[in-house]
């Protein structure tokens, strides 16, 4: 199949002056001409609260409403009428556990697409991955969403026909392993429609599309990226024609061995060093050959302060330099550097506030140490096992809870799935030499639930590290749960494999890594004494 990969960059709310022919495109099915358009949108992360504050929360959500209002031809500044269909490219939500308020918020929002004609078809990411049944399948029983898989869906009717494919995120453990083992599209429907048989040179039929929710190089720089987009392009079984990606939060795009490989990013910055204004793309495909737009979203401004103080400054000093920046509407992010003075970073944030701000965090580094990055390290180096068994040893713990954390942590042939049910019968035995037989009233036995740890709920800032480094998507859920079952990219024992990763890896913070991948920022710490203190429920979280 020819086909080709030209882009074309549209932007909402800009000084310059608009080239009027930039803004025109082929007309979609709901017009006159036969040109397949479909929206590609990836990475809303629907009730994200960034910095713990509910205004990001509903940023998140305002992103995506305005994704949807592109797509039904209903944008105040988008003028074309409604696509064919939309493509979401995982990490709908931004969570496993997503609160029933933004789901249902979510589902609203998706009926208006429903209502108006537009499909939506998307994959999971690793963010909001479950260990059985995904968000996404209960949002498919309203009917306002379809989860792509190794089969096609699909799009537009005759030459320029769109097969749709999509695997979920798959995780470390099992991506050696995963064969994406997708089907001809020789004859499928969507609704009902049937396509024609595809020619045996595969020149003739519809334009593949294959989306995935990985980090690939390229066009991830390679020291970010997971695997290589070829080996992703030779899991599929079948000649893919493009591949439509998410979980890089960047708008990228590249081609590898003649396919057009792109990522849309983000709808919402995820972090302080995502700099480049969010987006989606807008896909036009006509008799094989594709051409990408990509349409820039109106989304809050960023604003990074850095105050340098010297012995001495106090309040007229934050005052001046926080006047020298233009903080109304807009997320403040305040670094306080130098000598440490009498004032408090949180009679900055007020200041913050004050000039307009709808969200600030500061991070206070005043009074520091330089690290003297030309000596190497001192002291003695030890093993992590030794750190943690010294940690133990200043707790006081049970025998039963010793005895328990020195198997999960050095048995490697202990079933992951099998830890809560051995735990539990380990303590049970405990609780019965200790108190007999019988649960004492108020003593845990409970199996812990699906219970995800987020710092941000107490008022924990997600991002704390100063200044911004560049980063990939440290993602702890990237190799925390298994891989879900379509395309065939899940091997068996994957689910084992993930949970153990998922156990220390809960809690998503932006306080790790800061860049313009931006696939998200995390906090895998896993303190010993933590896991030397885990409750029942704590175990309940590793099935």
């Amino acid at each position: 199949m020819v086909f080709g990969g030209r882009e074309r960059v549209v932007g909402y709310i800009s000084s310059a002056p608009v080239n009027p022919h930039l803004l025109l495109r082929p007309v979609s099915r709901h017009g006159n001409e036969a040109v397949t358009t479909i929206l590609h949108v990836s990475d809303t992360h629907l009730g994200k609260r960034q910095y713990g504050s509910d205004v990001r929360r509903e940023d998140f959500a305002a992103a995506f409403e305005q994704v949807v209002a592109i797509a039904v031809g209903e944008h105040p500044d988008h003028d074309a009428g409604p696509v064919d269909a939309v493509i979401h490219t995982g990490d709908l939500f931004d969570s496993r556990t997503p609160p029933l308020p933004e789901i249902t918020r979510s589902v609203g929002t998706l009926r208006r697409l429903a209502d108006a004609g537009v499909p939506f078809y998307a994959i999971v990411g690793n963010h909001d991955r479950k260990l059985d049944t995904q968000w996404l399948d209960l949002i498919a029983e309203t009917g306002t969403a379809k989860r792509l898989g190794r089969t096609p869906t699909i799009v537009g009717e005759g030459r320029d026909a769109v097969a749709l494919y999509g695997v979920d995120s798959v995780t470390k453990p099992a991506w050696d392993d995963a064969e994406f083992g997708l089907v001809e599209p020789e004859t499928a429907d969507d609704g009902g429609d049937e396509m024609d048989e595809v020619d045996g040179d595969g020149s003739s039929g519809p334009f593949r599309l294959l989306c995935l929710h990985q980090l690939l190089h390229p066009p991830v720089p390679e020291i970010m990226a997971d695997y290589s987009t070829g080996e992703a392009l030779s899991k599929a079984g079948i000649d893919v024609d493009a591949l439509a990606l998410g979980d890089y939060h960047a708008p990228e795009e590249t081609v590898v061995d003649g396919t057009p490989v792109w990522y849309a990013g983000s709808t919402e910055r995820c972090s302080a060093g995502e700099e480049a204004t969010r987006s989606v793309r807008l896909l036009d495909i006509e008799a094989g050959d594709i051409e990408r737009t990509r349409l820039e979203l109106d989304t809050r401004a960023f604003r990074s302060v850095r105050i340098e103080f010297a012995a001495g400054d106090g309040h007229g000093h934050a005052e001046r330099e926080l006047d020298r920046h233009d903080l109304s509407g807009a997320v403040a992010r305040i670094g306080l550097l130098g000598e440490r003075t009498s004032l408090a970073s949180s009679a900055v944030y007020e200041l913050a506030m004050e000039r307009g701000a709808a969200v600030c965090t500061v991070t206070d580094d005043r009074g520091r140490d330089d690290i003297d990055t030309e000596s190497g390290p001192t002291g003695a180096v030890k093993r992590p096992d030794t750190l943690i068994e010294e940690r133990l040893a200043e707790a006081e713990l049970s025998d039963a809870t010793r005895g328990i954390e020195a198997r999960a942590r050095g048995d490697a042939d202990l079933a992951t799935s099998r830890v809560d049910a051995w735990a539990e019968e380990r303590i049970r035995a405990a609780q019965a030499a200790a108190f007999g037989e019988g649960n004492p009233e108020g003593v845990n036995s409970g199996s812990g639930g699906d219970v995800e740890a987020d710092p941000e709920e107490n008022g924990t800032a997600d991002e704390t590290d100063w200044p911004d480094e560049q980063g990939a998507d440290p993602d702890p859920a990237s190799d925390a749960s298994a891989a879900g079952d379509n395309g065939g990219a899940a091997t068996a024992g994957t689910a084992d494999a993930d949970a153990t990763v998922d156990a220390d890896a809960t809690a998503d913070t932006d306080s790790v890594t800061e860049g313009e991948s931006g696939t998200d920022d995390a906090d895998a710490t896993a303190g010993a004494d933590a896991e030397a203190n885990a409750t029942l429920g704590d175990w309940g979280e590793r099935s």
